[in-house]
């Protein structure tokens, strides 16, 4: 509990000079300026999470086009650390009970995030098709967790991809960036306790609509979750090494 109440303070100074006004001003201020406050309330709190960061790869942000970022799900601090390792603004798609979650709601929405009802399918429908729309006209990036909820098992294979979640960047004719990491779950998990938290992040090859060409959204969701899943494996395998030499420093 410890570890939560810790981020207390600091998440109250990033609420109230960055979340609230990036929030109560939405209709007055462009989606840039505003992805920029909540970067900014992202990386004030980021240190007190004792994270030891891990990237490969990341030439692959560099490019200016707009993309779909296709990543894996352990826990719910996980578009916070996309939004850290992303300079240039992006959205999500979420579910709607995070709209409510005191603090995080408000700097999810800040950023233009569409919230759905998985139990509801016209919302879903209705969301996806706002997406859709904003990759037409190539105005910002976007994240999607393909896996359709959190895996728990860390150690097992990724969940199945839904196939969905690729028809509307494959529409539109944009690029799939697949990002894979590993251990931003820790840092909040009351039952983990380390001096240090290691995670990794990997960008694989971005995938252009060429490459998908003739490809169905299934062949391309199984595709893109085969080689996410064969770059997990040596992350976790390098997660051992890692944690092991933490320990040893206790």
């Amino acid at each position: 509990m410890w570890k939560i109440i810790r981020l207390f303070p600091r998440l109250i100074v990033a609420y109230v000079f960055f979340i609230f006004p990036a929030i109560a001003f939405k209709r007055w201020t462009s989606s840039a300026y505003r992805y920029r406050m909540i970067r900014r309330a992202v990386n004030l709190v980021l240190p007190l999470l004792h994270i030891d960061m891990y990237i490969d790869h990341p030439e692959y942000l560099k490019t200016k086009e707009p993309y779909l970022i296709v990543s894996n799900h352990h826990g719910m601090l996980d578009p916070y650390l996309t939004i850290h390792l992303m300079e240039q603004p992006l959205r999500f798609v979420s579910k709607k009970d995070v709209r409510y979650f005191p603090i995080f709601g408000d700097a999810t929405a800040a950023i233009d995030a569409i919230f759905i009802d998985r139990k509801d399918i016209r919302s879903q429908v209705r969301a996806f098709i706002k997406m859709k729309e904003s990759l037409a006209r190539k105005e910002t990036r976007w994240v999607i967790y393909p896996e359709g909820t959190r895996n728990k098992q860390l150690s097992q294979p990724m969940l199945p991809f839904k196939a969905g979640s690729f028809k509307h960047a494959m529409d539109a004719q944009i690029t799939i960036l697949p990002m894979v990491a590993f251990g931003f779950h820790r840092p909040i998990d009351t039952h983990i306790h380390m001096k240090r938290y290691p995670v990794q992040v990997d960008f694989l090859p971005p995938i252009t609509p060429a490459m998908y060409a003739g490809k169905t959204t299934q062949e391309v969701a199984d595709l893109v979750q085969a080689q996410m899943q064969l770059r997990s494996l040596p992350m976790i395998e390098k997660d051992k090494v890692l944690t092991a030499a933490i320990e040893k420093k206790r």
